[in-house]
């Protein structure tokens, strides 16, 4: 494999330039002329064993940690515009791999009009880890988690469920969508569902519930699922849905809009979408119901283990 700066210099060629980008790759940071007052920043990684395996093809992990990135830019309402790329190389990634990886993380920057301007390299011994920082810009509102109101419907861009099965590889962001809803009045809250339909729902209610303890009540027979989760399971309905519920790595938006308000006609939603599948209740709790049942539910999906810390050990 070839050293640190043979291999930046080799980037600054593959990446290209823009003519808002005055200095870029191969400099100690990159030099952007920006036309937008807001800005809008998030930063993933995908680590090996975590985010994928080991057989997984290269050039859809590249692809994948552009496009987590661009799922979150796409739930805020925003459009992209430039990238940094951080990879730390494990020993055994040959000329070949890092190759894939790199052609992975260009199709998907090109397919979103985004710019790679920048970024890091280093060595490990350890798994393979890429991680990139997405900018984007609004062009109206920002779409955010809290703005959910108790009567809300709640809806979401795609089916979920199954994503083990190649989804969580080959997903792509819903940039299109998200910038239309933001521009949509009766829309009052977003969020990327990365985590699980029930986790995600939950962190949005908990943070749309300052003046007072909001919940939910999803519509089993709504909830669209993905055929993969069908074929994961079998056919069997409560798994599919159950996985369609908890699965994470959908990466569909999931919104909550004024009720007996109808989003105009028109614009990048199907008719699937803009039915609702649950709606916001004034009290606690995520509730199921399917047919006269009514089921209450853990708002479970996954969740990363981290260390007990204390918010002050850094002073």
């Amino acid at each position: 494999m070839a050293g640190e700066r043979a291999l930046t210099a080799r980037l600054r060629r593959f990446f290209g330039d823009h003519p808002d980008l005055l200095v870029g790759i191969g400099d100690d940071a990159a030099v952007l002329r920006q036309r937008h007052r807001r800005e809008v920043v998030c930063c993933d990684p995908v680590v090996a064993g975590v985010h994928f395996d080991a057989d997984a093809p290269l050039d859809l992990v590249g692809q994948k940690v552009v496009n987590r990135n661009l799922s979150d830019l796409a739930a805020m309402g925003a459009v992209p515009d430039w990238l940094l790329l951080s990879l730390v190389l494990p020993p055994d990634l040959d000329a070949r791999g890092l190759d894939l990886l790199l052609r992975g993380v260009r199709r998907a920057a090109r397919r979103a009009d985004a710019v790679v301007v920048g970024g890091d390299v280093a060595s490990t011994r350890g798994p393979l880890v890429a991680t990139v920082t997405a900018i984007g810009h609004l062009e109206g509102r920002a779409l955010t988690r809290a703005g959910v109101r108790a009567g809300d419907t709640l809806h979401v861009t795609g089916p979920l469920g199954g994503s083990r099965l190649g989804h969580h590889l080959r997903f792509r962001p819903a940039l299109v969508e998200g910038a239309w809803l933001a521009r949509q009045r009766a829309v009052h809250a977003a969020i990327d569902v990365s985590d699980g339909l029930l986790l995600d729902l939950a962190t949005m209610l908990a943070a749309s519930g300052q003046h007072g303890a909001l919940g939910a009540e999803l519509d089993a027979a709504a909830i669209p699922i993905r055929a993969a989760a069908r074929r994961l399971h079998a056919g069997d309905r409560r798994r599919a849905l159950d996985a369609a519920l908890r699965d994470g790595e959908d990466h569909v938006l999931l919104w909550s809009q004024a009720a007996q308000r109808e989003l105009p006609a028109g614009g990048p939603l199907g008719a699937r979408a803009r039915r609702p599948i649950g709606r916001v209740l004034d009290t606690p709790g995520i509730w199921l119901r399917d047919g006269d049942r009514r089921t209450r539910l853990a708002a479970v999906g996954f969740e990363h283990v981290v260390p007990p810390g204390r918010a002050d050990a850094a002073r």
